[in-house]
């Protein structure tokens, strides 16, 4: 798919509540290209596999954004770009446990799938989780098996849990989940 058309078609779609995009072979000069300047002024809900750069530009133009779900940093450089970004709305996010760490920080996040964490990053979200003023409901994270404490974490970050889903791996490879929002297929 070329991107300009791609472009042109979402510019046309100024009532979009809903975006999900997946262009596994979209470069990062093409996410730029199709992303910037972009606002959908109902946007609730973000699904992409942009590099982090380019969709925390495009997030910050999207301030009711209340759901998102993005995949691994392209660039294993700390801290991620959606560090320190403001999104009012955001309740539910999926993402690489080193982002979600810096999405929680500043936002009422209360649903949080946080995948492929090492035990240190995992101390860093908790801390991160213990530290909002919004009560964390619902965790679905990657766990190693070697990671003793991640309970005692847990219940000490987030003890107002009513849904918890822990998921035992051997390594940190990307592992995708299903979002806890009905429209992601």
């Amino acid at each position: 798919m070329q991107v300009a058309t791609l472009r042109a078609c979402l510019k046309r779609l100024q009532n979009l509540e809903d975006l999900q995009l997946s262009l596994r072979h979209l470069k990062h000069s093409g996410w730029q290209r199709l992303l910037r300047s972009i606002c959908f002024d109902r946007l609730d809900l973000f699904y992409g596999n942009a590099p982090h750069d380019v969709i925390a530009q495009f997030l910050w133009s999207h301030p009711r954004v209340a759901f998102l779900r993005i995949e691994e940093c392209v660039k294993a450089r700390r801290p991620c770009p959606l560090d320190g970004g403001q999104l009012p709305e955001l309740c539910e996010v999926s993402a690489p446990v080193g982002c979600v760490t810096s999405l929680v920080k500043n936002n009422p996040v209360s649903h949080v799938t946080a995948q492929q964490g090492a035990p240190l990053i995992i101390t860093a979200l908790m801390s991160s989780l213990a530290s909002t003023t919004t009560n964390l409901t619902v965790l679905e994270l990657d766990v190693n098996p070697s990671d003793f404490d991640v309970l005692g974490r847990i219940v000490r970050a987030a003890p107002a849990l009513t849904a918890l889903k822990l998921l035992e791996t051997q390594t940190f490879e990307s592992v995708s989940y299903g979002f806890l929002h009905p429209f992601f297929f």
